[in-house]
C-alpha cells in the first residue's frame, strides 16, 4: 500500500512550522508578515512536495522555500513594502495576563527580557539581509553550516563569514542602540 502524501507532508510541516515561523519572524520583524510568509512556503511546499527528495531533511526544503518568499517580496516591494519600528510590538496587542507573569514570577526580569528581544530585532533589523539571515539559522535555529549554505545557495566558506560578520554587525548595532537609550 502506498503512503499518503498528504499525510506525510502534514507530519513534516507540524515538525518544521515552528521553526519555519521563528525563522520568518526574524526575517520580516513583525508577526503578520512572518505569518504571511509561513503561508506561502507551505503553500508551495505542498504544491511541490512532490518533488521535493525525501534523502534531504524536509525543514532545509522549506526554510529554502521561506527564504526564497522573502527575498522575491523584498525585490518586488523594496519602495513599498517596509516595516516600521514605530509600529506597536506584537506584545502591545495581548492582554496585560498575558504579558504579566503570575504574583510569584519575577516582572522584573521578564519585563528586561522583553526589552532585550525587541532590542536585539531592531539591531537585526539594521544589519543587511544575508548576514542577518546566516545568524539566524545558526544561533537561533541550530542549523549546520551546511543546511545554511542549502538554504541560501552559497558554500559553506560563504556562510562561515556571513556569521561571523554578522554576529560584529549585530554586536555593534545592538551597543549603539543601548547606548542611544533607544525606546524597546
Amino acid at each position: 500500500m502506498d503512503t499518503d502524501p498528504a499525510g506525510d507532508f502534514s507530519e513534516l510541516i507540524r515538525l518544521a512550522g515552528e521553526k519555519a515561523y521563528n525563522f520568518a519572524y526574524r526575517l520580516a520583524g513583525n508577526e503578520p508578515d512572518a505569518r504571511d510568509l509561513v503561508q506561502e512556503a507551505f503553500v508551495r511546499a505542498y504544491a511541490h512536495f512532490g518533488a521535493y527528495d525525501r534523502h534531504r531533511p524536509f525543514e532545509t526544503w522549506l526554510l529554502r522555500i521561506l527564504h526564497n518568499i522573502y527575498l522575491d517580496g523584498v525585490r518586488r516591494y523594496a519602495h513599498g513594502h517596509t516595516v516600521s519600528l514605530d509600529a506597536p510590538a506584537p506584545a502591545e496587542e495581548t492582554s496585560w495576563e498575558e504579558i504579566l507573569p503570575g504574583g510569584d514570577g519575577d516582572l522584573t526580569a521578564e519585563m528586561e527580557r522583553r526589552e532585550n528581544d525587541a532590542l536585539l530585532q531592531k539591531a537585526m533589523e539594521s544589519v543587511p539581509l544575508h548576514y542577518r539571515t546566516a545568524v539566524t539559522l545558526c544561533d537561533m535555529e541550530d542549523l549546520s553550516y551546511e543546511q545554511i549554505g542549502e538554504v541560501m545557495s552559497c558554500p559553506v566558506g560563504t556562510v562561515r563569514s556571513r556569521i561571523h560578520q554578522g554576529r560584529i554587525l549585530i554586536k555593534a548595532a545592538y551597543e549603539r542602540l543601548e547606548r542611544k537609550g533607544a525606546p524597546r
